[in-house]
């Protein structure tokens, strides 16, 4: 798609292993590791640390695997032990946060970035970062052993996730300058298609969304968050820089909130990179 939510397919996704066994529990035990990157489908891989406490950052081949997930709010600052760095667009996100609006705090699942087309040339806009609540997985037992393109085509897997009631969050971080109504245009351009028939709630509910960004300018380093605290409730949240610590609005409407995930995650995404970032870390993680 033309516009700011058109992507191509590269990116960093967040995956993790050891050098002995497979890594099955959550990111706040890994300790002392060695951070290693690579840029095929975005992958993030942690391993027993040669050096004591230090971490080393380096590429891996697209063909090794990994296992485990990854916790990670965007930063351009911090060390490697807690952020994960989305390869294409060099920003980095923590691999746990406490979002506004959460009930605890969240882990980053995957990564990705996306890119406006001028002619050929393709100029990144963003990159993002997809986080949930841990709990999420415990429900996913239906699809271990899956491969990440298998997951990746699975519809009911990523439908399970959203219909869920612990949240998760989606985490955008401007990389370029961008006037708030295109962004906001390029995003109704995806979400709208998606409501057939819109009530008076959805319409009001995407009037909300509209007003946060009409006039608004989006800088550098602008960060949004879009937080699903159920399937039919969305936190928005939007600052200059870091993570936001308020909520700007409150969108209400099943429809709406369903669209905005299958923007990302549907049969259809916007972005694949983030798609397949988080498709390969469930495949590492559903052992």
């Amino acid at each position: 798609m033309d516009g700011i939510i058109a992507a191509v397919p590269s990116a960093m996704c967040a995956s993790l292993r050891t050098n002995a066994e497979p890594i099955h529990h959550f990111p706040g035990k890994f300790s002392n590791r060695v951070l290693q990157t690579r840029n095929c489908v975005s992958s993030l891989s942690i391993y027993p640390s040669q050096k004591g406490n230090s971490l080393v950052v380096r590429k891996l081949h697209c063909g090794e695997k990994s296992r485990g997930i990854v916790k990670s709010a965007a930063s351009s600052v911090g060390n490697a032990e807690e952020y994960a760095e989305e390869t294409a667009t060099s920003v980095k996100f923590q691999r746990s946060v406490t979002l506004p609006g959460c009930s605890s705090s969240l882990s980053l699942l995957g990564t990705g970035f996306r890119e406006k087309k001028f002619a050929i040339i393709g100029v990144k806009v963003y990159a993002a970062g997809y986080y949930v609540n841990e709990s999420i997985l415990s429900g996913l037992s239906a699809w271990k052993g899956r491969s990440a393109d298998e997951i990746q085509r699975d519809s009911s897997l990523f439908s399970s996730i959203f219909q869920t009631q612990a949240e998760k969050s989606l985490q955008i971080v401007l990389v370029r300058d961008v006037d708030g109504k295109t962004f906001w245009d390029a995003l109704d351009e995806a979400i709208s298609p998606r409501i057939k028939s819109p009530s008076s709630e959805d319409t009001t509910a995407l009037s909300t969304f509209r007003g946060i960004f009409q006039s608004r300018s989006l800088n550098k380093g602008s960060l949004i968050l879009l937080t699903w605290i159920n399937p039919s409730k969305m936190l928005v949240s939007v600052s200059s820089g870091g993570l936001p610590t308020d909520v700007d609005a409150t969108i209400e409407s099943g429809s709406v909130t369903s669209a905005l995930f299958d923007v990302f995650f549907g049969d259809s995404p916007v972005s694949p990179t983030l798609k397949s970032s988080v498709a390969n870390q469930l495949a590492m993680t559903l052992v």
